[in-house]
């Protein structure tokens, strides 16, 4: 197994939404929109997502070759509603959209060739599933991403992609859930990965949150501020325009998927800043990021370097 399929045995972004909703169940939503239909009513609540970093200047490695500093700019932003159709079953449709910008040394040339990364790689998708509490204790959901994965050159019918999630958990009581999932998506080396997690609050203030791809030790300070420490394992599978590898001297990555993934390591700091509302900023460490080709038999390796995040979520 290659690091990036390591990496990603449970790191669907997904997967985390459902350790989220799983500490609770449909029925326990806030109600804030309301619509009648069919004699009954419908409750609507919503979720927005802002996520923002930088990371630090590193060399990159193809093999044996060494190129300059490596910057990074990444944007995530994310919006759901979910319309509970019945006291069972909530519809989630929404849309995802994510970039990495990259600072490259473009003009550096090592063994005739350019560094293979490209300038940008992003995702624009779309959000469809549906969650369905099967009893007090057992909640799943499904979830397809359908979008355009690409490094933003052009834009072409090989960019889409349809990976999804199928999830579970299992609520023992208030303070542990157990979870589980299998995340599918076609472009990767390993098609098919299954993965666990647990949540466990195992005292007023400590919680365990184990759960990939951002597993935490959380400490809450007081109702308002929570202090944690952990894990953030980002990235995706992406596809390169038709002239990518021609133009940095690697034909063979022309139209080629990239599979881009990075460790980050830090603490951080959550706000309740409203009753609907959570700041959040975050410092610490990548000891490593990776873009592999590996149809193409082509790996490049960025050197550790510190980054910064600053997030918002609002669930109302």
């Amino acid at each position: 197994m290659n690091f990036y399929a390591s990496v990603t045995v449970l790191s669907f972004a997904t997967f985390l939404a459902v350790a989220s909703a799983g500490e609770g169940s449909p029925k326990s939503m806030k109600k804030e929109s309301k619509i009648k239909a069919e004699q009954r009513e419908i409750t609507i609540s919503h979720e927005f997502t802002s996520e923002n970093s930088f990371v630090a200047g590193a060399n990159a490695k193809v093999g044996n070759q060494k190129f300059g500093n490596v910057t990074e700019i990444n944007n995530h932003v994310n919006y759901v509603l979910s319309p509970q159709l019945k006291d069972n079953l909530l519809l989630r449709v929404g849309v995802d959209y994510e970039r990495y910008s990259f600072g490259l040394p473009s003009t550096e040339k090592r063994g005739g060739f350019y560094l293979p990364s490209p300038n940008t790689l992003q995702s624009t998708s779309m959000i469809i599933g549906a969650d369905y509490t099967i009893n007090d204790q057992w909640f799943m959901r499904v979830e397809a991403s359908p979008g355009v994965y690409n490094d933003s050159e052009d834009l072409s019918g090989n960019d889409v992609n349809v990976p999804f999630i199928i999830g579970g958990s299992y609520i023992v009581d208030k303070d542990l859930q157990w979870f589980f999932g299998v995340s599918v998506d076609l472009w990767r080396d390993l098609p098919v990965l299954p993965g666990a997690g647990v949540r466990w609050k195992f005292s007023d203030q400590w919680t365990l949150f184990f759960v990939l791809p951002k597993p935490q030790l959380q400490y809450e300070l007081n109702e308002r501020l929570t202090l944690y420490v952990g894990a953030n394992l980002k990235g995706g599978s992406y596809r390169t325009s038709e002239s990518f590898g021609s133009e940095h001297g690697r034909s063979r990555l022309n139209n080629a998927i990239v599979n881009y993934s990075e460790v980050r390591l830090g603490a951080g700091a959550t706000w309740k800043a409203l009753s609907f509302l959570d700041v959040n900023i975050e410092g610490g460490y990548i000891p490593t990021r990776t873009f592999d080709y590996a149809r193409a038999n082509t790996r490049v390796k960025l050197e550790a370097a510190p980054y910064v995040e600053l997030s918002a979520t609002a669930k109302f």
